[in-house]
């Protein structure tokens, strides 16, 4: 059966219009298998032209990813930067406040102890000026009493002694008045003009009463002047007695009041700023990945398509001759 150029088989009239050696290879079959042979190569080459435009096109889109990738990354890897240098810029920010902070507590802290310090100043300032007040009043009162003491005692010495020379004043009126009456009675003895033994005994009666007169004086004023001693040493006594009791309610030097502790400065907190940064702190910087050759992918397709495609062709020429 002979085959048409369009590859169905030929009418009566197609037979009749074929030239004779187009009959023969009509007849043979050839001219079919070229056909057959010419539209595969011709699919191969249009499949391989496909191939070659898709790997372009992949390839093409896998560096418009790549390249999208790498601008990603830039921005990533830049916003890292920015925030690594907020992060340190707050870290130094906020330390700064530290410091600020614990300097404004710390010297809130001192005033407050100064403050305290001189109020206790204050304080000791007063008690000292008080018990001084009352240890320079305690010593002129000391003074006073004690020289009351004196003047009391002095005038006690002088009353007794006084008193003394009034017994012995008394003592000698009366002497004298017993010897005046001792010469009246002699007188009084003589003008009875008695005489001998009588006369004897009335002068030696007149002379004893006269001795025993003065004698009892005598004896009250020795008397008197051992009272007078004993008084003289009671108002001694009285005297230390008086000025140990002054002495006794003398108050104390009270010295000098101890200072109050002076405060010491309060500590302040030591900081340590954050490290400055580095460049190993933000890292190597992202790069652009190797990129896919449109024109190589282009030429692997069709260099997997021309060996079949040659194959084809010639299995068509081998055919045909």
């Amino acid at each position: 059966m002979m085959i048409n150029e369009f590859g169905v088989p030929a009418n009566e009239h197609e037979m009749m219009m074929m030239k004779p050696h187009e009959k023969i290879v009509a007849e043979s079959g050839v001219e079919n298998n070229i056909w057959q042979t010419v539209v595969s190569v011709g699919l191969g080459l249009f499949g391989a032209h496909q191939a070659s435009q898709a790997d372009k096109k992949n390839a093409k889109a896998q560096n418009k990813a790549a390249e999208r990738q790498h601008e990603y990354d830039l921005k990533a890897y830049n916003m890292k930067i920015q925030q690594l240098k907020a992060e340190h810029a707050y870290r130094i920010r906020e330390t700064n406040f530290k410091r600020l902070n614990t300097e404004r507590q710390a010297s809130y802290q001192d005033a407050m102890n100064n403050r305290n310090y001189a109020h206790q100043l204050m304080i000791r300032k007063r008690e000292q000026d008080s018990l001084d007040a009352q240890f320079k009043k305690s010593n002129e009162l000391f003074a006073l009493k004690t020289g009351y003491n004196e003047r009391v005692a002095q005038k006690a010495h002088s009353d007794e002694l006084r008193k003394l020379d009034e017994i012995h004043k008394e003592s000698a009126f009366d002497v004298q008045e017993q010897r005046i009456k001792n010469l009246q009675q002699e007188g009084e003895i003589r003008a009875l003009g008695q005489s001998g033994v009588s006369v004897g005994k009335s002068h030696q009666s007149n002379l004893a009463n006269f001795g025993f007169q003065v004698a009892a004086l005598n004896e009250g004023l020795e008397s008197a002047g051992i009272n007078t001693l004993s008084a003289l040493e009671d108002i001694k006594n009285d005297k230390f007695s008086a000025n140990l009791a002054a002495y006794a309610e003398k108050m104390a030097d009270p010295g000098t009041l101890p200072m109050p502790i002076k405060p010491i400065e309060t500590p302040r907190t030591v900081y340590d700023d954050p490290a400055p940064l580095m460049d190993f702190h933000f890292g190597p910087p992202p790069e652009l990945g190797a990129m896919v050759s449109a024109s190589a992918a282009s030429q692997a397709a069709w260099g997997a398509a021309i060996p079949s495609i040659i194959s084809g062709g010639l299995q068509a020429y081998n055919l045909f001759k």
